[in-house]
């Protein structure tokens, strides 16, 4: 009976560390977030200038990935953009990210969703009963564990309030 429990406690584990990287990361956190950062201030602007979007707010921060086993970065935010088609608007976002070396990674319907550099960026339309003209965008890095003064510098960051990339 304890083996099986052993066992299961394993698997559990194993599990739960399946959406993380086994193992730790080869760059120091703070090199980590900022190529998530630099990540995102690519693609930002590219989704902006196909949508003719005036404002875009982007914030970010640590925090932990699904089954508490390590740390990304990760955040989102709104671009305001004019009123019009939406799957033309979709369509132009798709084709300005391709276009600028982002490589598409879309599977749902209504949404447009790239990856580079391990960074998962996602763009949809906010239902225009809520706000017309507004669109979302998501961001995760990569989960990877931390341990020493990078696991140190990721928890202090995961307590404080996300931080805003772009303005």
């Amino acid at each position: 009976m304890r083996t099986a429990l052993t066992l299961l406690t394993l698997a559990a584990l194993l599990g739960a560390t399946s959406a993380c990287s086994l193992g730790g990361d080869e760059v120091p956190a703070k090199t980590r977030e900022q190529e998530v950062v630099d990540t995102v201030d690519e693609a930002v602007p590219l989704a902006r200038d196909a949508l003719g979007a005036t404002a875009a707010v982007v914030d970010g921060k640590w925090n932990s990935c699904p089954g508490g086993v390590g740390h990304r970065f990760e955040g989102g935010g709104t671009l305001t953009a004019p009123e019009g088609d939406g799957a033309a608007q979709l369509e132009a976002v798709r084709e300005a990210l391709v276009g600028g070396g982002f490589d598409d990674q879309t599977q749902t319907d209504g949404h447009v969703s790239v990856v580079r550099r391990g960074v998962e960026l996602d763009f949809s339309q906010q239902l225009a009963a809520k706000t017309p003209g507004t669109w979302s965008m998501s961001f995760q890095g990569p989960c990877h564990r931390y341990t020493g003064d990078d696991e140190d510098y990721v928890e202090a960051q995961n307590l404080q309030p996300a931080r805003t990339l772009v303005e």
